[in-house]
């Protein structure tokens, strides 16, 4: 899964260096769970501190989406229909990592026990680092001196997913579809795609191409995404250097459990 790091520059009340938390996540960014309704299980979070001294870091919770467009949203937890942010318990709020050392931070799961769960429900879990000169630092000498400044802060969000054992499906659906030419003159097929479905699609997209004779010119893959219900993402899809003609693209969209999804469309490149 791809690495979810969020930069964020603050103007704040601190000393007129740059300070940075050199805070690591070492575990995978992304915990899927399937689960019963009505149980508990359990997870960690490893969190390593890169530098030699000692580095505080805080854990909170936010609600996640996205879509095609670029936009994310990280919203008050339990905010969104299928949030299970408010299942989560964390083991920390705030601690201590010592330098180059790594720690563990736990939390739990309690899955209701209702009959009526179905399909996939998520939230985020952030782990930020605090900077020595921030005012939320317990080792921080002076919190009270007031400079303008500018402070780095980087945060690592953990998606952690449950889903409800034999329940859902995906409905993966094409939203628009445009095709251009890349920055490097090559012919791409930007398609933006919709989970209508209840459960977590993680499909693979590819698109077969044919020439106006109905011949294979070949197979372009895309990437793969995690697609919640309810969210959208945008495959860019290079076809290549093509000669002119017209073309018959069919997409296709494979997200497992006989769960298969497709379009076809007529390119005519120039």
């Amino acid at each position: 899964m791809t690495r979810l790091v969020l930069p964020t520059l603050l103007l704040a009340l601190c000393g007129t260096s740059v300070a940075e938390a050199q805070i690591s996540v070492r575990s995978q960014l992304s915990h899927d769970q399937v689960a019963e309704p009505g149980t508990t299980y359990h997870g960690t979070i490893s969190v390593r501190n890169d530098s030699n001294v000692m580095e505080e870091i805080r854990i909170y919770q936010t609600d996640y989406s996205f879509h095609f467009d670029g936009s994310n949203f990280f919203g008050a937890p339990g905010a969104l229909a299928r949030s299970n942010a408010r299942w989560i318990d964390l083991g920390l709020s705030s601690t201590s990592v010592p330098p180059l050392q790594t720690v563990s931070i736990p939390y739990a799961v309690h899955v209701p026990d209702s009959d009526t769960l179905s399909g996939s429900w998520w939230s985020m879990i952030m782990v930020e680092g605090i900077p020595v000169d921030s005012p939320e630092s317990r080792t921080n000498a002076d919190s009270t001196k007031a400079e303008f400044g500018i402070r780095q802060i980087t945060r690592y969000g953990i998606q952690v997913a449950t889903h409800i054992t034999g329940t859902g499906s995906s409905l993966l659906n094409i939203m628009e579809s445009t095709l251009v030419k890349n920055e490097q003159g090559h012919a791409q097929l930007d398609v933006s795609i919709v989970n209508n479905g209840n459960r977590l699609a993680q499909p693979d997209i590819w698109i077969e191409l044919y020439d106006a004779m109905g011949n294979p010119v070949g197979k372009r893959d895309g990437f793969k995404n995690r697609i919640y219900p309810g969210t959208s993402v945008k495959q860019k899809i290079v076809l290549g250097s093509l000669p002119q003609g017209e073309y018959k693209a069919l997409v296709i969209m494979d997200a497992g459990m006989n769960e298969v999804f497709g379009a076809e469309y007529t390119l005519a490149i120039n």
